[in-house]
């Protein structure tokens, strides 16, 4: 392995030093999880009804959770620009394997896998090659059910904080614990 990040899998970086909880359903009168940091320093992932999780709390507090499938190549989320925006205001992310959470990522060791990475490409991010090396095969993808067509919705990783459009027709992609909008 020539670069850091090269090669190296979400699970590399993972830890099973976490914990689940179920979140209140919105509009349930309680609050969605617990309300503030947790002061033991682990992540909790907050999962919906259907176990999909739907927000981190860690020792900063609450936050979004990026869902990613535990096999992605590091370097595909490194190079991409919306992860990079998501990673403000982020606990870490939530490794899933058949549909389950199998670990987290705190958003200090991507920090740092981040640094590694950068300081390693160097000038090799030019826009006419392909420095990365990227799988040709790529992982699971996260699969998402849109409650207004029924259809499943494949991404690479899900951002629950961001808006998508349905891919199985022009109207806005709602997950099962969103329905009635928002």
């Amino acid at each position: 392995m020539t670069a850091a990040g090269r090669g190296r899998t979400v699970s590399d970086l993972m830890t099973d030093d976490f914990d689940t909880a179920y979140a209140e359903p919105e509009g349930s009168g309680s609050p969605p999880g617990p309300p503030g940091p947790d002061r033991t320093g682990r992540l909790l992932v907050l999962l919906d009804a259907a176990g999909i999780p739907r927000a981190m709390t860690g020792p900063g507090g609450r936050g979004p959770v990026v869902v990613v499938p535990a096999r992605l190549d590091i370097a595909r989320l490194l190079t991409s620009v919306g992860f990079l925006e998501a990673l403000d205001g982020m606990a870490g992310l939530a490794a899933v394997r058949a549909g389950a959470v199998v670990g987290v990522v705190p958003v200090d060791a991507l920090r740092e896998e981040a640094v590694r990475f950068l300081e390693t490409a160097g000038t090799q991010l030019g826009m006419d090659s392909d420095p990365l090396g990227l799988p040709t095969d790529f992982p699971d993808p996260v699969r998402i059910t849109c409650t207004v067509c029924g259809e499943d919705n494949e991404f690479e990783y899900y951002v629950r904080a961001q808006a998508y459009t349905c891919r199985h027709g022009p109207h806005r992609l709602v997950p099962p614990s969103r329905r009635g909008g928002a």
